[in-house]
């Protein structure tokens, strides 16, 4: 164990060096968290271990369209008043709540101050989460129109609930997979900047109205890439307003929205497309397994806080050629529900399938462009995980985010953007202690939610990985004490039991408390490497679920 002061020595000496240099974003229309961000990267080529890991690339290409938008009510983005964004817990306007907490307290009964405020009407795509399961999905790259058994292993074995594909799935590709008659079809895909698919021309595709399982439309990607002034990004933006804008008229009812990745004028581009364009949802990709992703994360999480919109994201399923950069089981789990813990409500895997490609392979399988490739360990391993997250997302479409806390080993460990946890924090009032019992390395990621009664849940991550970094690259089963003091609680409130969401089976279970003293008492939960639990105190109210 000599080793370990001299590892301590360099490693504080490196965090205090990223201290002292490290980039910060500017205030921007009261967006003011720190940030950093991605190098612009020049295509999908780019090496992810030298500028980022955020992959991905500018696939949007088309002509510029004039400016315009259509206010759609919602209340606009001014970075919220408190220091979790957006209102005393970082939310309230998308639940149906409203005042401090966002909805009632935690028994049920009326809030701090707004409980028995009229709900606010929900945004069309926070509507659309509620009414329907969790999206999953994974985008299939210009691969044509499949056979019909390739698209039900895509929904019965990998357990997908939606189709997605890139620029120039509409209309060819996108009838290739309806050809297989599915009743649970449901799809979004790309289309280019300016609004219209790459195969054909048309704007979206060619399609009106409302067709057949459409869920929405990307428009173009990752506004500000390459860029090297806010004024080059947001004028990347405008094009892809007025793309949004032309979908918008030709499917007035469709989830419309763009693909946002971290880049140096992200605070501009934020502002500017909460504030004036006629968005859905938001959605972002950064493919970091390290602390970085928590960064995005909880940028991406307050933007759609503060706007009442749903957030989405997409997690990595692919590996740049030429480099060792792999792709573990472990690391999938914790990147997909770490947004979980931040209350992402749609995961999208980047890649399923893709055709020739120079730059990229995909990890799901052993071939590209290939219907027929075989599936590899990580598509097994991603099958899982989509089931978990559909039943894990019965809950979560049902709540809305009141406060992430990351507790790390040392202060210096500290992530970007991330706050260390305190009693009281989520409006949570009996949660008194979190700690690893079994290993003083392990750092904790916890998540706070409200549903519309105004119940307090939480959710709990084993946040080691093999790709995490010192600590987090300690990758063990741990076991996490969580400690309760129900002495205000009111009678209601079980003081022997808390609710758990089984993530195998989608169903509610009672986990008992082993008691202290008095009202006091605690939880043993054991978590693998990656892993995540979903707790609601037992106030003899129901668990939220979408049905």
């Amino acid at each position: 164990m000599k080793w370990l002061p001299v590892l301590w020595c360099c490693f504080l000496l490196a965090a205090c060096s990223d201290a002292q240099t490290g980039p910060d974003r500017p205030h921007v229309d009261g967006f003011d968290a720190d940030a950093g961000g991605d190098v612009p990267r020049d295509g999908i080529a780019e090496d992810a271990d030298a500028a980022g890991d955020d992959g991905g690339g500018d696939f949007g290409d088309g002509d510029p369209g004039t400016d315009g938008t259509a206010d759609d009510g919602y209340d606009g983005y001014d970075g919220g008043d408190e220091e979790d964004g957006g209102g005393d817990d970082g939310g309230g306007g998308d639940d149906g709540g409203a005042g401090d907490d966002g909805g009632g307290g935690d028994d049920g009964s009326a809030g701090d101050d707004g409980g028995d405020q009229p709900p606010v009407e929900l945004t069309r795509g926070m509507r659309w989460v509620r009414d329907n399961p969790m999206f999953v999905s994974a985008l299939t790259v210009s691969m044509g129109p499949p056979p019909a058994t390739f698209v039900n292993t895509y929904y019965d074995d990998f357990h997908a609930n939606a189709t997605h594909l890139w620029q120039d799935g509409l209309p060819n590709e996108i009838n290739g997979w309806a050809a297989a008659g599915r009743s649970d079809f449901r799809f979004v895909s790309w289309v280019d900047k300016n609004g219209r698919s790459s195969d054909g021309g048309q704007i979206a595709g060619g399609y009106s109205g409302t067709p057949a399982g459409r869920i929405g439309y990307q428009i173009g990607d990752e506004p500000g890439l390459g860029c090297n002034d806010a004024q080059c990004a947001l004028d990347s933006l405008y094009e892809m307003e007025a793309g949004l804008n032309a979908v918008r008229a030709v499917d007035p009812e469709a989830l419309i929205y763009i693909n946002f990745y971290m880049s140096d004028y992200i605070d501009e581009l934020l502002a500017y497309y909460l504030d004036n364009v006629d968005f859905d949802l938001i959605q972002y990709d950064r493919y970091a397994r390290d602390k970085d992703a928590y960064e995005a994360l909880e940028i991406f999480r307050d933007a759609g806080l503060a706007s009442h919109k749903p957030y989405w994201r997409y997690l990595r399923a692919f590996v740049y050629q030429g480099n060792n950069n792999t792709s573990t089981p472990i690391d999938m789990r914790w990147d997909a529900m770490a947004g979980l813990v931040y209350g992402y409500t749609g995961h999208t895997w980047f890649i399923y399938t893709i055709d020739n490609n120079p730059d990229i392979d995909p990890v799901l399988f052993d071939a590209e462009n290939d219907f027929n490739a075989n599936p590899t360990e990580l598509w097994h391993a991603a099958a899982q995980i989509n089931l978990e997250l559909r039943n894990l997302g019965r809950a979560i479409t049902q709540l809305t985010s009141t406060d992430v806390r990351y507790i790390p080993y040392n202060d210096f460990l500290q992530p970007k953007e991330t706050e260390n946890w305190s009693p009281g924090a989520g409006d949570d009032p009996y949660l008194t202690a979190v700690e690893c019992t079994t290993s003083q390395w392990m750092e904790i990621l916890i998540g706070f939610f409200k549903d519309d009664a105004g119940q307090i849940y939480f959710m709990l991550q084993n946040v080691s990985h093999d790709s995490g970094g010192w600590p987090n690259n300690i990758v063990t089963t741990a076991t996490y004490r969580l400690s309760f003091d129900f002495n205000s609680a009111p009678p209601s409130t079980s003081r022997t039991a808390l609710q758990t969401l089984n993530k195998l089976t989608g169903q509610v279970e009672s986990l008992p408390l082993t008691s202290s003293t008095g009202d006091t008492g605690y939880l043993d939960v054991v978590l693998e490497p990656g892993d995540a639990i979903l707790l609601k105190y037992d106030t003899g109210a129901p668990f939220a679920l979408q049905q």
